[in-house]
């Protein structure tokens, strides 16, 4: 996605989802080598509860945006640490 959508959805998040007050957010340049596509991603480091996610989807649905998960200490017995979210512009197949 494009910066200023980027930064326009991270503040529709903030404003709409109470369970992102206080986490770690990042905004990655289309740069950084990734396994996703498509500009901009919005990565949100945190261990989401249901009401969180639930909340963020449909922002995410309206704005065609797709988003992984997934825990950056894979290899880490601590299960309290945060997961990755990572939310992103899918590639357009042509």
């Amino acid at each position: 996605m494009k910066r200023k959508e980027a930064i326009s959805v991270l503040k529709e998040l903030l404003d709409n989802c109470t369970g992102l007050d206080g986490h770690y957010f990042e905004l990655v340049p289309p740069y950084v080598p990734s396994p996703v596509d498509g500009g901009y991603q919005i990565v949100i480091n945190a261990a989401l509860d249901k009401k969180t996610k639930d909340c963020i989807t449909p922002i995410l649905t309206k704005h065609q945006l797709a988003y992984q998960t997934g825990s950056m200490w894979k290899m880490s017995k601590n299960k309290t640490e945060p997961d990755t979210f990572i939310i992103y512009r899918p590639t357009q197949k042509t």
